[in-house]
Parts: C-alpha cells; sequence; structure tokens
C-alpha cells in the first residue's frame, strides 16, 4: 500500500503536472513528448504508490520501448493516462485501528440482512467476473475479470424494513483477512432512501487490511459515505448518506486494485457506536 496520505497526494500532484504539459503537446500533435512526459512521471511516482499501480506503471513505461515509431507513442501516451486516471481517482483505503475509548458493536443478525445476499457481477455489463458467499465463515471469494470491459463482483443485502441506523456511529468489521493483503482493497457498499429514487446510486468506501492484524477492528464511519455515485462516477450536488433510512447494504472487489482471484473473509460486522 501507499505509505501515506501525502506520498498519494504528491503522485497525484505530479500526475496533474505532468497531463497538464502533455495534453496540449498532444493535440498540438507532439505524442512522442507527450508520451515521454507521462514516461517521465510515471518513473517518478511509482515509488509513491501501491504495488498494484506500481507494476502497472512500470509495465507500461517498459512496454514497447525498443519501438520508435508514432503507433507506439500514441499507445503509449493512451496507456500511461489510463493508468494516471486510476490513480487519480484512487483513495486510501480505511484500515484496522486500535479503537480508542469506549466503543459499542452491534452485530448484523441474519434475519436484518434479510437472508442470503444477491450476486451482481460485471456480467450486467457482458463481463464474466464471479463471486460466491459463504455464510458460515463469512467468506466472500470469486475471480475478478478485464474481459468484455469487466471487473467487479459484488454481494448485495436488501434489507426487508428500511433500516434507521441514526443511533450508530458506523460499521465495523471484526477479523478481517484477504488475499494479497498488500495490494488488494475492497469497497463496502450502502443505499439510502434517496439512492432508491436514482437509478444504479450508491455510496461507497474502500477498505483493506494491509498488515493483516487480527486484534484490531475496523470502523468505517458513515461521515465518510459523503459523496453519492452513479455506476462509480460521482453525483454532483446529491445529498449525503442518511442513516436514518437504509436500504441496502454490500461488499465488492473491483479493479484495479482486485483483479484475478480474491477472497475476504471476517468474523463479524456491524453497526459501532
Amino acid at each position: 500500500m501507499a505509505s501515506s496520505n501525502n506520498d498519494l497526494n504528491q503522485a497525484k500532484q505530479r500526475i496533474s503536472q505532468a497531463i497538464s504539459e502533455g495534453a496540449p503537446a498532444y493535440n498540438a500533435g507532439d505524442i512522442k513528448k507527450c508520451a515521454t512526459l507521462y514516461q517521465d512521471a510515471a518513473k517518478e511516482i511509482a515509488p509513491l504508490l501501491p504495488p498494484t499501480f506500481q507494476t502497472k506503471l512500470l509495465q507500461e513505461v517498459e512496454e514497447g520501448n525498443n519501438e520508435s515509431d508514432a503507433t507506439n507513442y500514441d499507445a503509449k501516451a493512451w496507456a500511461l493516462r489510463k493508468v494516471f486516471d486510476s490513480i487519480v481517482d484512487y483513495q486510501l483505503p480505511l484500515v484496522p485501528q486500535d479503537v480508542a475509548g469506549e466503543v459499542t458493536f452491534d452485530p448484523y443478525t441474519i434475519s436484518q440482512l434479510g437472508g442470503e445476499p444477491i450476486g451482481v457481477m460485471d456480467n450486467v455489463m457482458g463481463g464474466v467476473s464471479r463471486g460466491s458467499w459463504v455464510s458460515k465463515s463469512n467468506l466472500f471469494f470469486g475471480e475478478t475479470s478485464l474481459a468484455n470491459n469487466g471487473g467487479f463482483a459484488s454481494l448485495r443485502w436488501r434489507f426487508p424494513n428500511v433500516q434507521n441506523w441514526s443511533y450508530a456511529k458506523g460499521i465495523y468489521i471484526k477479523g478481517l483477512k484477504h488475499s494479497k493483503a498488500q495490494e488488494h482493497t475492497f469497497q463496502i457498499i450502502l443505499k439510502d432512501a434517496t439512492c432508491e429514487r436514482a437509478r444504479l446510486a450508491n455510496f461507497k468506501a474502500m477498505f483493506a487490511n494491509p498488515q493483516q492484524v487480527d486484534d484490531q477492528p475496523l470502523l468505517i464511519p458513515f461521515s465518510v459515505f459523503n459523496q453519492m455515485e452513479q455506476m462509480g462516477r460521482p453525483m454532483v450536488g446529491s445529498p449525503a448518506f442518511n442513516p436514518m433510512a437504509v436500504t441496502e447494504i454490500g461488499l465488492m472487489a473491483i479493479k484495479p486494485t482486485v483483479v484475478g482471484d480474491f477472497q475476504l473473509e471476517f468474523s463479524e460486522w456491524g453497526l459501532y457506536s
């Protein structure tokens, strides 16, 4: 994982600088200059990034370096720009931490969650990713695939009744373990009554356990769900999450941090206050 928010912010600033110089060069027809600017920036920021982005960036830097035709420069410029855009959108995940002060944990019950989750995969867009749930061990596993522009697998629990969680501060997860600790991140999904009025709208927060600690809970405060999304794109001007009218909760494995086999497991989850 990136060592700090400062590292990630520094990388994003360098990307912004590279794009501010490279995009005009590309538009002016100097595609080689654009590709070179992007390549130099990629080398500089790689050490500041999580392993997944480091690997992808350096692969794009090295690919086709023995070729010098205009087509190769164009392909390299676009490939690096695509990775840059993913980095700009990326936020460091919430991680397990020591709990300061008195915290009350209220675990979810099967009846509260409404039974087994519904699988929502990228096949709704033509993808082939897959995911499964084992309720006895709170195990979510599967494989994300980039085929057909896909790349996500998710589980959704639709509540039988609208939930009022206003008494709580957020969601907790205990005993969190997952595949490729230093690379994989996952997302928790929430929907409230407002989301139900906008197709495919929800709130998301990223989390991980890069150190694989097993004696500290992951706390996800409701305050981080401050931007409603629609198909992954921010809905500007939309209200923040309303804990008084919760309709759905979910878990998601998604590119670019999760590509291929994944596994997520925990001992307990619920609300904390």
